[in-house]
């Protein structure tokens, strides 16, 4: 079971002494950290044991801090000599040996969520969960700029809030992605405004080791929280979290709302911040995102919308004009009468078991990549009675197969590229077709984004030839 870092949340040292920034990240985060220390006043050294090209593009955007350590392409105990505070990359494991050193010799270990969390000026809501997390972001980040309440977004999304220094304001709402990696390093005596839990299911056991583990780390946001808590009122996991909070709400896509939760009626989603009489949002079909899944991450971005707050008007009008995001189910193409599904971001079984749930018809599913845990027979058992063909590719193809070897016709594929072509020719027209990976990307990829920008670049072809063809 991983454990927080120790001397997580240390007082930031005087300004002038060295900070070591360990694991630079792809996202943004480690880069907008050694900004905001650079201009704090601090001496700045910079360790990654890669050196790539994308770390180079970090050091060109970097270019105008003249005075920073770079230290790329090493992991050595000697980077912490001189150092006084160690910022680590939620990324990097605890059993790390730069960690693990500098936790022997007592280093302050903070991470780049710490250091936004301890020098913002205004309220923080804090968005978690295992699916839906940014959907349930941008939604509320949208709701409160429809209804003209200052906000900002960022987080485990991909922006850090450390960029936006020069916006931030007292009066404003931060709203923020968490994952479990940065909750389990999460200093003790950090606070939220408001935690929003999307459902809590299984993921992450390679990098957490149980079950009970990724919990116990989603677990820290609710015991931050002071204002409030929002959750799925049939979560079981997020509905035993404590916490401190003045106030804690539930949502639920399957019935009215009762005092304190949201839910829907006739249709309509509806909100009953207190215990007076519902008030509609907007009716579930006006939503343009697809799925169950999606009302109750539209449910839970209103009720923390409404208590930071939006109007029911306001936080409507946005839930109803919200698109998709990129790589969440939608539909992306049609292929000689084939219906084509994005739902890339899928890195485990939830995700592509709810966009199977939202879909009709014959279902070609085409998944695959790298187990986070082995557990190939619950990923079979979700997908055998929804789809009409499995086509599988990557590290997970073989043994999966062999899960539903009499179940589902299936096909096995090394690439991407092969799987989709086996999907194609299975499907007929009025098919549909569900890119929905449910592993992780780690076998072939360097991130699911990568994995999901070549599956758009493989419908770019079809196109492309279905153009020339005519």
């Amino acid at each position: 079971m991983n454990t927080p870092a120790k001397n997580a949340n240390a007082p930031l040292p005087e300004p002038g002494a060295m900070v070591l920034v360990h694991g630079l990240g792809r996202f943004g985060g480690g880069r907008e950290a050694v900004r905001f220390l650079a201009r704090s006043g601090y001496r700045v050294r910079i360790a990654d044991r890669s050196a790539g090209a994308d770390l180079q593009a970090v050091s060109t955007a970097l270019a105008d801090l003249r005075e920073l350590d770079w230290q790329l392409g090493r992991e050595d105990e000697s980077l912490l000599d001189g150092i006084a505070l160690m910022v680590a990359n939620p990324g990097v494991p605890d059993d790390n040996p730069l960690l693990q050193a500098a936790r022997r010799r007592g280093l302050p270990i903070t991470q780049e969520v710490d250091l936004f969390l301890g020098a913002y000026p205004g309220r923080v809501v804090a968005v978690t969960g295992t699916n839906g997390k940014s959907t349930t972001s941008t939604l509320l980040h949208r709701a409160l700029q429809q209804c003209g309440v200052p906000a900002l977004l960022g987080g485990n999304i991909g922006h850090s809030l450390l960029a936006d220094v020069a916006q931030w304001r007292a009066d404003q709402i931060a709203v923020l992605e968490i994952s479990s990696f940065q909750l389990e390093r999460l200093g003790p005596d950090r606070s939220v405004h408001g935690a929003v839990f999307t459902r809590i299911g299984k993921d992450h056991i390679d990098r957490h080791g149980s079950l009970q583990a990724y919990q116990q780390a989603k677990a820290r946001l609710a015991a931050v929280a002071r204002g409030f808590v929002v959750h799925a009122a049939e979560d079981p996991v997020a509905s035993d979290y404590p916490s401190p909070a003045a106030l804690r709400l539930r949502y639920t896509a399957t019935a009215a709302p009762a005092p304190h939760s949201g839910g829907v009626i006739d249709g309509y989603l509806a909100l009953r911040t207190d215990r007076g009489p519902a008030e509609p949002l907007v009716h579930q079909d006006a939503l343009r995102l697809l799925g169950a899944f999606q009302v109750e991450n539209a449910l839970a971005a209103g009720l923390a919308a409404r208590l930071c707050g939006g109007t029911p008007h306001g936080i409507g009008l946005a839930l109803a004009s919200a698109m998709p995001l990129p790589f969440r189910l939608q539909l992306v193409a049609n292929h000689g009468g084939v219906s084509i599904y994005d739902n890339g971001v899928s890195t485990e079984i939830e995700s592509t078991r709810s966009a199977l749930a939202s879909l009709r018809g014959r279902v070609h599913w085409l998944g695959g990549g790298k187990s986070k845990d082995g557990d190939y027979a619950t990923v079979a058992a979700a997908v055998r009675e929804r789809v009409a063909s499995a086509h599988l590719f990557g590290a997970a193809a073989a043994p999966l197969a062999q899960a539903l070897a009499g179940a589902v016709p299936t096909t096995v594929a090394t690439t991407l590229r092969e799987a989709l072509r086996h999907a194609l020719a299975a499907a007929a027209p009025g098919d549909a077709i569900l890119w929905s990976p449910a592993f992780a990307s780690f076998d072939q990829y360097p991130n699911f984004r990568a994995r999901a920008l070549e599956f758009h670049a493989l419908l770019a072809e079809l196109r492309a030839d279905a153009t020339t063809a005519r």
